[in-house]
């Protein structure tokens, strides 16, 4: 792998999986070759295209729900005020929970402004990162965005990869001043639990901006230098041990 400036250009998935195991990393980016910018921010694949492409389980469930709560607004704007949700959502326990969470926000804003996503599922790509943000809000009261992302349940790497996604959108502004979609930066971060249904929100910190750009300037100067090496105890898990193996013995 040949560490170039463009290769420098890091998504979500990418950031981790160097904190976790830098050799990991070096194998998903060779499996996985950087995209062009406007490839990958218009580029959008249908729920069918998933399941052509062997998608299955609760991965594919979860690709399924994204869909649902990124079509959940235009869908059932009209009916959200019902006492009684429609069948199709009082089947499905995740639906139900987000049909309630989004009944309570629309009765807790008043204001459409504030109820609707400002923006879903936007792609964007900078010079340095890259990602798909799944919801941005205007926050109430205040001149500023809060991005959500939708999860299953809670994970370790949360608010790393909430701060991550902040920063994307925050740089995109700087480096896209003719694009007026985003006239506000971000101010808060939050997760969706969809499982559980339950949505927890954070305040942007300037320290937490401060000290996320130290972590992900670091990591990126590790990969210029080539720094790659193997964390044994994240084997475990890993889906590209039996290729590392390969490679370790052959070396």
């Amino acid at each position: 792998m040949v560490s170039m400036e463009y290769e420098l250009n890091l998504s979500a998935t990418e950031f981790l999986y160097f904190l976790n195991c830098s050799q990991k990393f070096r194998l998903y980016r060779i499996l996985n070759p950087l995209p062009y910018k406007s490839d990958f921010m218009n580029s959008r694949r249908s729920i069918t295209s998933y399941e052509k492409r062997g998608y299955k389980g609760k991965k594919y469930d979860g690709i399924k729900y994204h869909h649902f709560f990124e079509t959940f607004h235009r869908e059932y704007a009209k009916v959200i005020t019902n006492p009684i949700p429609p069948e199709e959502i009082q089947s499905d326990n995740i639906k139900l929970l987000y049909w309630v969470n989004q009944q309570e926000k629309y009765y807790e804003t008043r204001e459409d402004c504030y109820w609707y996503p400002f923006e879903r599922e936007v792609r964007l790509m900078t010079e340095k990162q890259r990602g798909k943000i799944d919801c941005i809000e205007l926050c109430e009261d205040k001149n500023g965005l809060r991005l959500i992302d939708y999860k299953p349940t809670p994970e370790p790497n949360d608010y790393l990869t909430l701060l991550f996604y902040a920063k994307l959108l925050n740089e995109y502004r700087l480096e896209n001043t003719e694009d007026e979609r985003f006239d506000y930066e971000v101010l808060e971060v939050g997760c969706y639990y969809y499982e559980m249904g339950v949505k927890k929100v954070y305040n942007l910190t300037e320290e937490n901006r401060l000290t996320f750009e130290w972590i992900l300037t670091n990591t990126q100067e590790k990969i210029s230098k080539k720094e790659f090496f193997l964390n044994k105890s994240s084997c475990w898990n890993c889906n590209f041990k039996t290729i590392c193996k390969i490679e370790i013995s052959q070396s």
